[in-house]
């Protein structure tokens, strides 16, 4: 356990991203592994100009950073790279107060570069779904869910007033272990909305295990097998294989990361939260491989300008 959940040391970092040109090739190969074709004319073939990429057919050039998340960015790579290194080399991730601090640039620089990062984990985790049969021929792991709130700053006692609703689900796995988890907002737990959820982030193969929740009955009428044990509002076992155990332990996991980082988390942006939290849980084995797994999330991304960041209203399921 000990030697898979080891990752990589600053050290390390420095030693393979401690230079421009270093980050700058690392970014390369990731783009061209991905198949990089020239926006003007689809040509696959290329050359590198200084900092820039050229097309051999049309001589179209353009920057490694085009078209993803980084896109327009005027930071040197190197304060990326060290920003996705810092992002995930902890479970907790980091505030942007803090990312400011470790690499010498503003409060409004870091909580934008880390909003972008956060936006290319949260796209590249909407890829996946839970409860699909694995490669290997072996049983298809269930699939626990649960609805949760988020709480905020304008917590209204203890009820759901001024918190954000979210519908939580993990997979587990024969042998008892936690897989996959995904976590999206949802306007309210309403029949629609864990259909929405059901139709982005579960197979449609896949067997649910939910509580009493009454709108968690919308995943049977999907086709999904589902099998739902009431809780009578009582909290479940939190010993392993009790019911529930690995949804609520991802759910404590998110509570934990949340309250030992922010002091609240803004409905507006939270499901890009959720997403890096998910993306750097999906991949708690591989710690070692967080900065080229984060290089393959940008390469794929869409853009993300300001203005869409700071006027987007939250879009919620349902």
């Amino acid at each position: 356990m000990r030697a898979l959940m080891k990752g990589m040391t600053d050290a390390e970092f420095e030693r393979q991203y401690g230079t421009e040109a270093q980050c700058f090739a690392a970014l390369l190969a990731t783009r061209q592994a991905a198949g990089m074709a020239c926006p003007a004319c689809g040509n696959t073939r290329i050359y590198v100009s200084g900092r820039r990429i050229g097309c051999t057919l049309c001589n179209r050039r353009w920057s490694v950073t085009a078209g993803t998340v980084m896109a327009s960015t005027k930071l040197p790579l190197a304060i990326w790279f060290r920003a996705m290194h810092a992002m995930t080399c902890t479970k907790q991730s980091i505030s942007a107060v803090e990312l400011g601090r470790r690499l010498g640039v503003s409060y409004p620089t870091a909580w934008y570069l880390e909003k972008r990062l956060h936006h290319a984990m949260t796209e590249r985790e909407a890829r996946y779904v839970l409860g699909a049969p694995d490669g290997d021929g072996g049983a298809a792991p269930v699939v626990e869910a649960d609805d949760v709130y988020l709480g905020g700053e304008r917590n209204q006692g203890s009820g759901p007033a001024g918190k954000t609703p979210v519908i939580a689900a993990a997979e587990r796995h024969k042998s008892g272990r936690m897989g996959h988890v995904a976590m999206k907002v949802v306007g309210s737990f309403s029949s629609s909305a864990v259909k929405a959820f059901a139709d982005q982030c579960i197979a449609k193969t896949a067997h649910v295990h939910t509580d009493g929740l009454r709108a968690f009955n919308a995943l049977g009428e999907a086709g999904r097998s589902h099998q739902a044990t009431a809780t009578g509002s009582k909290r479940p076992p939190r010993e392993r294989g009790a019911p529930f155990f690995i949804v609520n332990t991802a759910i404590a996991n998110l509570s934990t990361a949340i309250k030992a980082t922010h002091k609240s988390i803004s409905p507006k942006h939270a499901d890009d939260y959720l997403g890096a939290f998910c993306w750097t849980t999906n991949r708690r084995r591989a710690m070692t491989d967080m900065v080229p797994a984060l290089c393959r999330a940008i390469t794929t991304s869409s853009q993300l300008t300001r203005r869409s960041v700071y006027a987007a209203e939250p879009v919620s399921l349902g």
